[in-house]
C-alpha cells in the first residue's frame, strides 16, 4: 500500500476542527462565517474563560460555552509582539494556527529559546494542567482551539494574573 501525502489548507483544518466539534453537539445552530465575518470583540475580552487575560490578545467563543462541561472553541487574535506568560488550562486542547505565527513553548515561565514557530496550519495541543507559554513576532495570529469544558486559567506567577 503506497501513501500519498498532500498539503491541507489552514481553512480546510479550521473546518475539519469545528465540524468535529459541532458533530459531538446537539441541537448546536448551523454557523457559516468568513474570517471577515467573525465577530470579534471591540476591546479585548479581559476576563474571557479559558484566556491569557493578556493585553493585546482577543479571545472569542465561536461554538459551545466555555464555562460549561461540553464542547467548545475558542478563537484568539492575538497582536504583534505579544508575550503570553506561563499558565495552564483544567482541560485538553487541540489547538490549529490558523494565520500569522505563533511562537508556542512548555514550561513553567516564559523562556524565548523554548520557544518553536508554528505557521499557518500547524497543530499543537495544551495538555490539561501543563504549563505553557506563547507570543507573537511582528504580525498579528489567529489561533483555534477545541476542547471539552469547564475552560479555565491558572497562572504560574499570580503577578501575571490580570484578575489580582
Amino acid at each position: 500500500m503506497t501513501t500519498s501525502t498532500r498539503p491541507v489548507s489552514v481553512p480546510s483544518l479550521l473546518l475539519a476542527a469545528l465540524s468535529w466539534a459541532m458533530a459531538g453537539a446537539t441541537a448546536a445552530a448551523p454557523a457559516r462565517l468568513t474570517p471577515a465575518e467573525i465577530p470579534w470583540p471591540a476591546a479585548p475580552a479581559g476576563q474571557q474563560a479559558g484566556s491569557s487575560m493578556q493585553s493585546g490578545v482577543e479571545s472569542l467563543i465561536v461554538y459551545g460555552d466555555a464555562g460549561k462541561a461540553a464542547l467548545y472553541s475558542i478563537m484568539f487574535r492575538v497582536q504583534p509582539h505579544a508575550a503570553i506568560p506561563a499558565h495552564s488550562h483544567p482541560d485538553d486542547r487541540s489547538c490549529f494556527v490558523v494565520s500569522g505565527v505563533w511562537l508556542f513553548g512548555y514550561g513553567d515561565k516564559y523562556d524565548a529559546a523554548l520557544l518553536k514557530a508554528l505557521p499557518p496550519g500547524s497543530h499543537y495541543t495544551e495538555p490539561a494542567h501543563v504549563n505553557h507559554f506563547a507570543g507573537t513576532q511582528n504580525q498579528t495570529t489567529v489561533v483555534e482551539c477545541t476542547s471539552m469544558g469547564p475552560a479555565g486559567t491558572t497562572f504560574v506567577d499570580l503577578g501575571n494574573d490580570p484578575r489580582r
